[in-house]
């Protein structure tokens, strides 16, 4: 399998590693390390009358930062290989998250992982809006990094976590199933992982509820609406089969919502899940509910890492 992570030496980016590093990819996967110098911060258009000192000013700033990208990449890449990872390297300028699309498209990635967002000055190119331009345009799957965490609770304050190291405890994946062809696929995918036989995973399903003038009863008793109920039970039975294979820690759960991304987060909250999994079809397309903007609602506010599948 072929990885690409985008790094730009900020604690998001330190993330993504640290992500790289417990998630069980197969064993001959091969990694390259990406950092993207913005071209903004050499642009001096618009700027008259600029003399031979700030000229040269100018072009040894370049030299810095250029020399520290190429140290981070260095330090990165020994980190990789101390943990048994093939890697290689790559330093580009230009606009960050075109540049990681096209490195991707170019090097026929499997995987892109990113930090979820950035820092200022040198270090700032892994965004938010970075990340939705990846999860939206890029080619392949993408895994965007984050700590994990917990949503807040009713009173709007973020409940305290339980001191432990989160790398000592099984891996815990939510995978979000809607039986599509590309949740299929992300099951498939996940299905086929190398997993710790301790890792822990939930399928889950949510069917959305139509609740203006309390269509919800409506629903819920009408004989369409078990029947679906009926179909997506049987679907997650297959799905927890499949799993099964890969690790015996697995169960299946069926939700009803009026937000299906609200009800996945919240799941992903009560699970306190690691890594949520789920299909995705990418560039603004939406099949059914697991797509498009419920994604991106997902990478926005999940508190842990997702992980959109994408198998063109």
């Amino acid at each position: 399998m072929k990885i690409l992570l985008a790094t730009d030496g900020s604690a998001s980016a330190q993330a993504a590693v640290d992500c790289l590093l417990r998630f069980p990819f197969p064993g001959d996967s091969e990694v390259t390390l990406l950092t993207v110098i913005d071209r903004d911060v050499f642009k001096n258009e618009g700027v008259s009358d600029i003399n031979d000192e700030q000229q040269n000013a100018l072009k040894e700033t370049e030299k810095i930062v250029q020399k520290a990208a190429q140290e981070l990449l260095e330090r990165e890449a020994e980190r990789l290989r101390v943990a048994g990872w093939s890697e290689s390297s790559e330093l580009r300028i230009g606009h960050p998250a075109e540049e990681i699309v096209r490195v991707a498209e170019q090097l026929d990635i499997d995987c892109v992982i990113v930090g979820s967002h950035g820092m200022s000055g040198i270090k700032r190119f892994l965004l938010g809006s970075v990340s939705d331009f990846v999860l939206q345009y890029a080619p392949c799957s993408v895994l965007i990094a984050r700590k994990p965490g917990l949503l807040p609770n009713e009173s709007g304050k973020a409940p305290k976590s339980p001191a432990i190291d989160e790398h000592a405890r099984p891996l815990r994946m939510l995978l979000a199933y809607e039986d599509s062809v590309p949740a299929r696929q992300a099951v498939e995918f996940c299905a086929s992982l190398p997993l710790d036989k301790q890792t822990e995973v939930t399928a889950l399903t949510v069917l959305p509820l139509i609740t203006l003038y309390r269509q919800d009863i409506r629903q819920r008793l009408n004989w369409l609406w078990l029947e679906k109920k009926k179909q997506a039970l049987a679907a997650l039975e297959g799905v927890t089969q499949q799993m099964g294979r890969a690790t015996p820690h697995v169960e299946a759960q069926l939700r009803e919502a009026a937000d299906v991304s609200d009800e996945i987060l919240h799941a992903a909250s009560d699970y306190r899940s690691d890594l949520i999994v789920l299909g995705h079809k990418g560039k603004g397309a939406i099949e059914k509910f697991l797509l498009g903007s419920v994604t991106a609602r997902i990478a926005h506010h999940a508190s842990c890492s997702i992980l959109a599948i994408r198998n063109n």
